[in-house]
């Protein structure tokens, strides 16, 4: 097929521009600096990037479940103790410093590494003034066994966080897949209004030229009056129906400006002028395959699916947590003492003075509705998002069948519409001259012109329904981006 016939002279733009007695600015606009300009401009893509990075920061958090934490301390005591009468007062002085480093491992242990070390100075033992040390530095580790063991559970956190992130990711990529959709349907809108407004101006025009023959011809006779007043008549209908496609244009405009532009106000005073008018052509279409490429590239579907995995995780874990505590604990460590630092340090960096334990620790909850009854929830609601998937699939198939349906009804409407066209210039022909035989009348010819109109409306109609038809089975594939060469950068 071939190109849209008719491309907008500027003159006849400008004087379609001042209909309402004002002069604006043009700017041409390709559909490749639409799509662009709305991708770094629209503010509902800019606010759901963010969702992107708020998700990456999610993991972040979760991650910080393995961060070890460093503990410290001093502490300084003096006592003074009261004795029998005669005797003077037991007095002690202590200096504790403590250090510590705890944390979790991936498979559920919790470590505390601790030294203490004490610093005793007084009276305490003897009357004669001393100085003692003390002190001691092990591990414990306490593992699971049952509740909150192994890999699998104590990574579910990070693992929800990651499939979040990655619903978030694609949750942005179908609101952009959203938007150019929005963007090209509201460009081939305009491109539409645009020449429906042409076709109403020259059957406007078509009318004032029968309108000032009819005039003549009553002057010398050939005619009636009557005959002037019905083309009157045409002249002041198509009139209303050019102000009214002139409006449609700034309606049009609007809805553009809106999705390509930060602030509307930008193009305020400006007229978009699209100068890409799409090739109307035969494709080849293929449901069954066009289904298929949608079950694995369509954002949406992906989206769910990524839900529905994450909820399994919360099943898993929650699943676990119905089990009994069951913690095998163990410890070890080295005392140390000395009347002197050099003694305490020496004598604590030898095994001489181990102390060690392990032990099993069991905690079972009566009744446990808590755990039963998050676990229930759990599992309805991955029930639940199941249901959803498989409807959700369903919808899709629905969707690219009339998608694809509409892409073929829209192309035999061209050109339906550009035979009744070619058809309705005839008639028109033809009721001319049989007008200038005598053999016609003005309102015949006048109806014959607003049939011509109501076919060049339709072929225009038609036309911009088909270069939709593609954009919304582009949307029904999730292959939009694709075909448009867009890449997405997103934050790893």
């Amino acid at each position: 097929m071939n190109k849209f016939l008719h491309i907008l002279a500027p003159a006849l733009l400008l004087a379609e521009l001042t209909v309402y007695g004002e002069t604006n600015q043009l700017k041409s606009l390709p559909l490749r600096e639409c799509v662009e300009r709305a991708l770094v401009n629209n503010i509902e893509i800019r606010a759901e990037r963010i969702n992107s990075s708020i998700q990456t920061w999610g993991i972040t958090g979760a991650q910080g479940v393995y961060d070890p934490v460093l503990t410290g301390g001093i502490r300084y005591q003096d006592s003074t103790t009261p004795q029998d009468p005669g005797l003077p007062a037991q007095t002690q002085q202590t200096l504790q410093p403590t250090l510590g480093l705890a944390g979790k491992l991936p498979t559920g242990a919790t470590y505390d590494f601790t030294a203490t070390d004490n610093r005793s100075s007084g009276n305490v033992v003897t009357n004669i003034f001393t100085y003692l040390y003390t002190g001691q530095t092990g591990v414990s580790v306490t593992q699971p066994l049952l509740k909150n063991f192994g890999l699998g559970i104590n990574s579910a956190t990070i693992r929800i966080a990651r499939k979040s992130k990655t619903i978030a990711v694609q949750n942005f990529i179908q609101l952009v897949m959203t938007k150019v959709s929005a963007v090209s349907t509201a460009y081939y809108e305009l491109v539409f209004a645009i020449e429906d407004h042409k076709a109403k101006v020259e059957d406007l025009n078509q009318a004032k030229q029968l309108l000032a023959e009819d005039q003549r011809r009553v002057q010398v006779g050939v005619l009636t009056p009557l005959d002037v007043t019905q083309a009157e008549a045409g002249v002041a209908e198509r009139q209303q129906a050019v102000i009214l496609a002139a409006r449609t244009i700034k309606d049009n405009e609007n809805t553009l400006k809106r999705l390509i532009c930060r602030e509307v106000s930008e193009f305020r005073s400006t007229s978009l002028l699209p100068v890409d008018y799409p090739l109307v052509q035969m494709i080849q279409t293929d449901t069954a395959e066009s289904t298929r490429t949608a079950l694995t590239r369509r954002p949406d579907y992906l989206s769910a699916k990524e839900a529905l995995e994450k909820q399994n995780i919360v099943v898993q874990f929650n699943r676990n947590q119905l089990w009994p505590e069951i913690d095998l604990q163990g410890s070890y460590g080295l005392n140390g003492r000395g009347r002197s630092f050099s003694s305490y340090t020496a004598n604590q960096t030898t095994d001489d003075s181990p102390v060690w334990s392990v032990g099993i620790a069991v905690s079972i909850p009566i009744g446990n509705r808590q755990a039963r009854s998050n676990y229930h929830v759990a599992r309805l609601d991955a029930d639940q998002l199941l249901l959803n998937l498989k409807a959700l699939e369903q919808d899709i198939i629905v969707q690219v069948d009339n998608a694809v349906g509409h892409v073929e009804a829209n192309l035999e409407s061209v050109k339906a519409t550009h035979e009744a066209t070619r058809l309705a210039q005839e008639s028109l022909d033809a009721e001319k001259k049989k007008l200038l035989a005598g053999t016609s009348t003005t309102f015949l010819v006048l109806q014959a012109q607003a049939q011509l109109a109501t076919a060049r409306s339709a072929e225009i109609r038609a036309r911009s329904d088909y270069s939709e038809s593609l954009v919304a089975l582009d949307q029904a594939e999730g292959t939009i981006l694709s075909k448009n060469n867009i890449t997405l950068k997103l934050d790893d």
